[in-house]
Parts: C-alpha cells; sequence; structure tokens
C-alpha cells in the first residue's frame, strides 16, 4: 500500500529521541500504531470509499442517526446530501488535463510554511548531534590525557 509521508510522525520520532524516550518503548508504540491501528483504518476507509453500494449505506445510515439524533437536521438534509452528492461527482469525475507551458509560481502555503519549520528543526537536530559527538569525542580525550598524568 501507498505510504503518504507524514511530517508529524517524523516530528514525533525526533522529539523522542530529544527527550529521551526507550527505543523499544517508541518502537512498540509505533508497531502497534501503524500496524494495528492505522492499517485497519485505511483498509476500512479504501474499502468504503471504493465500493458505491457500501458507501451509499453508509451514507444512508449517517443521515438516518443525525435526522434521529439532532432536532432540525430535516430542514438542511436536502442541502446536505446535494453538496456530499457534489463533491463525490466532481472526485470521481476524470481531473482536467493541465498545460506543460504554465509555469509554477512560488507558494505561500501552510504546506511551504510547516515544511520550513520542520526542516529548521531537522537542522537543529543534527547540529545537536554533531555537537554532542564532538563534546564526546574532546571527553575521551581529556579521560585520555587525565589518565597519562
Amino acid at each position: 500500500m501507498f505510504q503518504v509521508p507524514n511530517p508529524l510522525f517524523d516530528l514525533a520520532g525526533i522529539m523522542c529521541g530529544q527527550f529521551g524516550i526507550p527505543f523499544w518503548k517508541f518502537f512498540l508504540a509505533t508497531v502497534v500504531g501503524k500496524a494495528i491501528i492505522k492499517t485497519h483504518i485505511q483498509t476500512v476507509f479504501i474499502i468504503s470509499v471504493c465500493n458505491n453500494q457500501l458507501l451509499d449505506w453508509i451514507e444512508n445510515e449517517l443521515i438516518w442517526v443525525l435526522s434521529s439524533l439532532i432536532p432540525g437536521f430535516d430542514s438542511y438534509l436536502p442541502t446536505l446530501t446535494e453538496k456530499l452528492h457534489a463533491v463525490k461527482e466532481k472526485y470521481l469525475a476524470a481531473p482536467h488535463p493541465v498545460p506543460s507551458n504554465v509555469k509554477e509560481k512560488w507558494d505561500f502555503s501552510f504546506a511551504s510554511i510547516w515544511n520550513t519549520i520542520v526542516w529548521l528543526m531537522l537542522m537543529n537536530f543534527f547540529v545537536k548531534i554533531v555537537n554532542a559527538t564532538a563534546q564526546d569525542h574532546l571527553k575521551k580525550q581529556q579521560d585520555k590525557q587525565l589518565a597519562k598524568k
């Protein structure tokens, strides 16, 4: 199955390393989260989205539950279902071809800001690793010099 990169997961791994979370604790939590929980959620989601019968059943059940639990929801129901069906049709429609001669302009979006923050955190983490390694090497050299005296 195709894995979408998740910067929050990478950030969580970096922070666990930074705060000294033991490897096995992090690893076991990751295995449980990714192999058991995430996989099953993705499987159910993909099956329900790709199966039109199941998708229609889920839609009808959701409408029934919402209309029975929320008073006055019946008046908004036709508009909401129409919008949902429009979104579904737009999603299932073939994408429009993009001309190849169109230049993309730089986009100052949330994604670019987030990527910059993650990049800066990674660089900070790298600098701290190099610094800690250099300090450890210097300490070993000083211990050797003290042992010789």
